[in-house]
């Protein structure tokens, strides 16, 4: 929930400060400056909205191993797998412990658990976040499909082009990055300065 809070927090801010060119002091107005600042508040904006859920996770007793799922494979104690009550089978979900930090992938292929809990593991992902011991653990649910979208081919990516007018002293300040000054005719190359 923090991270949700967060987020719409960073989205906020930087929806306002697309928006509103007299909260950009001192940064140059061009055209490619604009498509930049657009393209992150866009960004911040869907990072904001994603589906995440908050709960109780338990694991499945080895007793299940080679039992049918619900999507029709046999259960494998040692694969990254969980049953959830309604989504989609198939779905691959980032679970994170909030006991332990420690995060793994798993995908959706069978139903359940049927009480107050929202996700059982396999035994082999409550292993990877640290949650045999306890049997239970306090954790974060997202889809990972909201986290990192796929790129297909037919997909472009955002690009933002620069204005011809645009000057490279522009559209680095512009971006907010600092570079060192190359003066002109030297045979040195530029060294980013990191701060």
């Amino acid at each position: 929930m923090t991270f949700a809070v967060a987020l719409a927090g960073l989205a906020s801010h930087h929806a306002a400060h697309a928006s509103d060119d007299s909260a950009v002091v001192g940064t140059p107005k061009t055209s490619w400056a604009d498509s930049v600042r657009a393209a992150l508040a866009n960004r911040a904006h869907q990072a904001a909205h994603v589906w995440s859920q908050h709960g109780m996770a338990s694991w499945y007793g080895r007793h299940f191993h080679g039992r049918r799922t619900a999507s029709g494979t046999t259960f494998n104690t040692n694969d990254l797998t969980a049953a959830h009550p309604s989504l989609p089978l198939g779905t691959k979900l980032l679970v994170t412990s909030q006991d332990t930090g420690r995060s793994v992938v798993v995908t959706v292929n069978d139903r359940g658990p049927f009480n107050s809990r929202i996700i059982d593991l396999s035994h082999a992902a409550a292993a990877k976040i640290g949650m045999l011991g306890a049997g239970t653990a306090h954790v974060t649910i997202a889809k990972m499909t909201d986290i990192a979208p796929p790129l297909h081919p037919a997909t472009e990516p955002e690009v933002a082009e620069a204005d011809p007018s645009d000057t490279s002293a522009q559209a680095i300040q512009a971006a907010g990055t600092s570079i060192a000054p190359v003066s002109q005719g030297s045979d040195t190359h530029r060294t980013p300065h990191h701060h």
